[in-house]
Parts: C-alpha cells; structure tokens; sequence
C-alpha cells in the first residue's frame, strides 16, 4: 500500500477509535495506566454501550486486531487521548503511532483493512459483507486464509476496486491552517466560532456569508478544529478552485471521501449522475452518524444568487430538503436561492445567516502593529483599521499600502472615500490600485487562472515589460499567494480585481490554454493531472472565443480516457 493510502487508513481507524474513547471518559471510568489488557477490556465493557453496537463493535474488532501488536507508544497515545479526548495533538499522535503500527507489521494492514471501509461488525468476531448475506469469522483464521478472504470475488474485491479509482479526495485537500492564524482566529473570532457550534448542533444548515475577503473560509476551516470528538475530518469541497465542476465531479470526491463508490456508480455505467445519484448520497448520509460537508465559496457558481447549473442546484435542493445526518456548512457572499424562489435558508425553521464583519479594532490594531506598523502611532492605527472596517484583506494591503506611501497620504485617499460613501469592498481595491505598482499588469494577467498554477503558468503571463523579481515582489506585496511548494494563486477578491481591469483577456486565456496544453504533454504527470489539464485548456479555449481549438481539445481528452480505460480494467 502506497504512503498516502496507507496514512488514509491510519487515520480511518483513529476516527473510529476515538468516539470510543471519548464514550469511555463521558462514562467516567478511571481506565488510564492500568496497561493495554485493562484498557482494552475497559473501553469493551462501557464504552461501547454509548457508542452503540455497530460503532462499537467496529472499534471493538479494530482493537482486537491491533492489541497483540501494541506498542508501549501507542498505549501511551491512546491513554493521552483517554485523559484529554477533546485534544487534537493527542488525536495526531494516536493517529502516527497507528501509522508507525501499520509500517512496522504490513500483515495487519490486511487485518485492519475490511473493519476500517464501511463494513458493519455484526458481532465481535464476525465481519458481514456487503447486504449481510455473507459473513467472515475473525477466530482461528491463519494468514494465508485471510488474505484469500480479501482476494474473494466479489463485493470485496469489487469494493476495492472502486477504491483505486476513486482516489479523489484527501484530507490535504482541506485548506492550509498555520498555527499562527488558527490561534489569531480563534481569538478573534471567539463570538462567532461559539455561535456557530450552538446553532449548528440544533441545525442541519449553517451559511456563513459577508464580503468577499473577509474571513468566510478561514472561520469555516477554524471550526472544523472545534467540532465535536465524535464527528470525522469534515468533507471540503472549494468552489473558487472548481469552478468548472458539475454534479458527477462532485459526487466523486464524495464517493470517494465516504469509501462509498456505489455513489459514484453512474461513471461506470457511462451516463450522466441525476436524482437517483444524489439520493443515495443522502441515504448513505442518513444510515451514518453525524458528519459534517463544508462547501467553500458557493457565489462563485451563483448568478445573481440562482445556481448556474441545475445539477449543482439538485444537490444543494436534496441536501436541503431529504432526510440525513450530515451538517451542511457554506461559506458564500450571497444567499443561495433555488430556481423555484425557496431560499437555501428557511426562516420558517428559525435558521440563521452567519454574517462576518470585519476584525474588532483592537485585533485589527494587533495586525497591523506586528506587521511592521510598529512605529506608527496608536491614533493612526487605530484611524486606519476603522477605516477600512478591520476587513482583513484590507488590512494586509494596508500594511503594504503605509510601507509605501506613508500613513497621513493613505489616510487622506481613504477620507477621499468615506466622503462618497464608498463600501470596504471599494476601499479595499483602492488600496489594491495603489499597492499593485509596476507588477499591475503582471497581476492582471495571472488573473485569468481561477485554479492554483506552477511557476510556469505564472510565467507564461510574463511581457517584454515584466521586471526580474516580479513574483517574489507580487508574494512580498500580499497580492500573490504561494505554499511554498510550487504552487501560486490569487486571493478571490484581488483576482476579480484584477481581472475586472485585464483589457485583452481574450489573449490571457489563449496562453493560459496553451500553458495547460503543454502541462498535458508532460510525461511527469499522473493520468488524473493529464485529464484535469486537458478540461481546463478547453475551459480557457471556450472562453477565449476559439471554439475549434476546445472542440479539438474535448476530442483529444476522449481519446485518451478511451486509450486508458483499457489499462483500468487490467488492473481492475
């Protein structure tokens, strides 16, 4: 098993551990440093009862598997869990020390394997398959009659089939989440993040909304860390990256993420997904425990707050009304609205819309006076964060803004704007106008792109004019972002900034095509990143106006799923 599957499944088994765990404390029962046979006999005895069978006894079966094998470390992390079970570093060591298990015994990843992907344990020795017809007794099974368990034909091997092609969605596709924004958002946002848990435990739809740049996505991704112990790593779907999906890319990242390919079935049978596709979705959501699906910057494919594509509407309309466990989070600027006139959220039913602000003066003073600011006296700062209404955007060009053309000339431009009434938005691109500079013609440029690019998407925007040092400029001036791991982007705001002022965007697409095309000629690329480079070069030829050239593309893209589906099939 590859490193990535093989983490995958470390963590499977954290999420199915730690309810557990938590039961055991919620039961009050003194189960630390007692050693693993105690422990073990102990979460059996009480914890279980909480969880109820099926959870239990999956985590049961797991223990059973793992407790032979268990280290003196990884009796340890499951103890730190036990005293403080609410504590995400105690749940990362449980989860490595799991992972070092599974490196250190690769046999008992095919132990593990069948209780950990959506099979129900119907009793501590026996695992059920599929409609439990059929079952597998744990007892007195050697190795070799195992592994030929797992190789049955069959649902097994069929499940795990679909596995392999289904390999979409990664807990790296979360959003990152330094240590320094997470303790500055938690802080700050304190009201809000404790509002948001209490509405969302008696609601099943939370929309957090406010203007663009203001803290939507990061508030959303700051809850995940505050979620209840019992809820897994939260689905995370980023409209402003896919802003080409339709339902079918959608319902295979979730297919995926759930272990569950009969929701991606439609792909199989060559047809588009439908009702019938979102409806097992819903009731898959429905015979499992709460489960959270964050959806990040659904405005992005909303005109003029309808949904631009029916199928998408579908799935948001079934979210909304079928019965279901799961807790729905969005973060959009506007309110989401049906095609029928029913809003996304119903006022009948006492719901809410999350609304951000702006940072408090106080913590937006803090940022400015710890981002170089220091020297600028406290009446100013405070002017200035008031200013702007402590948008957090704003303020990190702010700091650049100042740097540049001095406190009381800033300040003056945004008296200028206060004087017409201008909103913080405008502000905002004010201060863009101003700090963008030489590289404004650059910025306007890679705004075409609405996905994250290499340094060679960022280059093939690149003019005669285009300065040495522009993209370490445009990275030291806020306005381009980076991982640091070769990866570039624009923040949503500045991008439409920017390409609201971009003259030739006909050209821009047609390079930002060519770069795409070429990126699929690579032989460096995986299958996946070939596919997704061919639509998005035919995305960026359909917009540039050159509709032989996207024809000639989708051909290309056809022939090569057909050339590979051979080679799925054989290794199926």
């Amino acid at each position: 098993m590859d490193p990535a599957a093989l983490t995958q499944l470390a963590q499977q088994a954290t999420n199915i551990l730690i309810p557990a765990l938590s039961a055991l404390c919620i039961a009050g029962k003194p189960a630390v440093d007692k050693g693993k046979e105690v422990l073990v006999d102990l979460i059996y005895e009480k914890a279980f009862e909480k969880l109820g069978s099926e959870s239990g006894k999956r985590a049961q079966a797991l223990l059973e598997k793992i407790s032979p094998k268990m280290s003196a470390s990884l009796e340890k992390a499951l103890t730190k869990v036990l005293r403080n079970y609410h504590d995400p570093k105690a749940e990362e060591e449980l989860q490595q020390e799991i992972l070092n298990l599974l490196m250190e015994n690769p046999g008992l990843v095919k132990e593990i394997e069948p209780i950990v992907i959506n099979f129900n344990v119907k009793n501590v020795d026996q695992l059920a398959l599929g409609n439990g017809n059929s079952s597998f007794s744990f007892k007195n099974t050697a190795g070799d009659q195992y592994i030929q368990f797992i190789n049955y034909p069959g649902e097994i091997q069929k499940n795990k089939a679909n596995q392999n092609n289904l390999r979409h969605y990664t807990p790296s596709t979360l959003p990152k989440y330094s240590d320094m924004l997470k303790q500055f958002v938690t802080e700050n946002r304190s009201e809000e993040l404790r509002k948001a848990l209490t509405y969302i435990e008696s609601h099943r739809t939370l929309l957090i909304s406010g203007v663009g740049g203001v803290g939507k996505s990061t508030l959303a991704r700051a809850l995940i860390d505050l979620r209840p112990v019992n809820v897994p790593e939260p689905f995370w779907f980023d409209f402003n990256k896919n802003q080409s999906a339709k339902l079918g890319d959608i319902l295979e990242k979730l297919a995926s993420y759930l272990k569950a390919p009969e929701i991606a079935s439609f792909k199989d049978e060559r047809r588009e997904p439908g009702k019938l596709d979102v409806d097992k979705l819903t009731d898959e959501f429905q015979r499992r425990s709460e489960i959270w699906l964050i959806f990040d910057d659904l405005s992005t494919v909303l005109e003029d707050q309808y949904f631009a594509d029916s199928g998408i509407e579908l799935l948001f309309s079934s979210l909304r009304h079928n019965t279901h466990n799961a807790k729905i989070i969005v973060t959009s600027r506007t309110l989401p609205i049906f095609e029928n006139g029913e809003s996304f959220i119903d006022v009948i039913e006492n719901e809410e819309i999350e609304h951000l602000n702006g940072l408090r003066t106080d913590f937006a003073v803090y940022y400015l006076l710890v981002n170089g600011l220091s020297d600028v006296k406290l009446e100013k700062l405070i002017k200035l964060a008031r200013k702007i209404d402590g948008h957090p955007l704003a303020l990190k060009l702010l700091v650049q803004t100042v740097k540049k053309f001095g406190v009381d000339d800033t300040l003056e431009d945004l008296n200028l704007y206060d004087k017409n009434k201008e909103d913080t938005i405008k502000k905002a691109r004010r201060l863009f106008d101003k700090v963008a500079g030489d590289e404004h013609e650059l910025l306007k440029r890679i705004s075409i792109y609405w996905c994250p690019v290499g340094i060679r998407g960022i280059k093939a925007m690149f003019t005669k004019k285009t300065s040495l040092g522009a993209i370490e400029k445009l990275i030291d001036k806020s306005m381009l972002e980076t991982d640091n791991e070769g990866s570039y982007w624009l923040h949503p705001l500045i991008r439409e900034f920017a390409y609201d002022e971009l003259e030739d965007k006909a050209e821009a697409h047609v390079l930002a095509c060519n770069y795409y095309l070429e990126l699929a000629r690579s032989e460096n690329i995986s299958d996946a990143e070939k596919m997704q480079s061919l639509v998005y070069a035919s995305d960026h030829a359909v917009v540039s106006g050159k509709r032989t050239l996207a024809e000639n593309i989708i051909s290309d893209f056809f022939d090569f799923v057909d050339n590979l589906l051979p080679k799925i099939h054989s290794e199926d």
